[in-house]
């Protein structure tokens, strides 16, 4: 799926497996643009992943399937196996799986 190919996106994704953020929490995790935040955010919604809740001013995103977290959690483990001569993919899963399984009690 290629809303999730883009690494943006998919720590996105990982970020909003810890719960609901605004764009500027995102943003501070992501260390990338506002601007940037919202066109990837535009994509997961228009794929259904993330889903949109406002209060006032403010608009907090979350993920859509909760399990979504867990399926590319797996989905990582079974990549990482074909990525051992991408050394910087390989760290990247790495950093992702840790992630995952902290908030998840794994």
């Amino acid at each position: 799926m290629g809303a999730i190919a883009h690494p943006h996106r998919l720590r996105i994704l990982v970020e909003l497996h810890a719960g609901e953020m605004d764009v500027n929490g995102l943003q501070r995790f992501l260390g990338i643009s506002h601007s940037s935040v919202s066109q990837n955010l535009a994509i997961l919604r228009a794929h259904h992943l993330v889903r949109e809740r406002r209060q006032g001013r403010h608009v907090y995103y979350s993920l859509s399937n909760p399990e979504l977290a867990e399926w590319l959690l797996h989905g990582l483990k079974f990549l990482e196996g074909g990525l051992a001569h991408q050394e910087e993919m390989k760290i990247a899963v790495d950093h992702a799986r840790r992630l995952w399984m902290t908030d998840s009690g794994g």
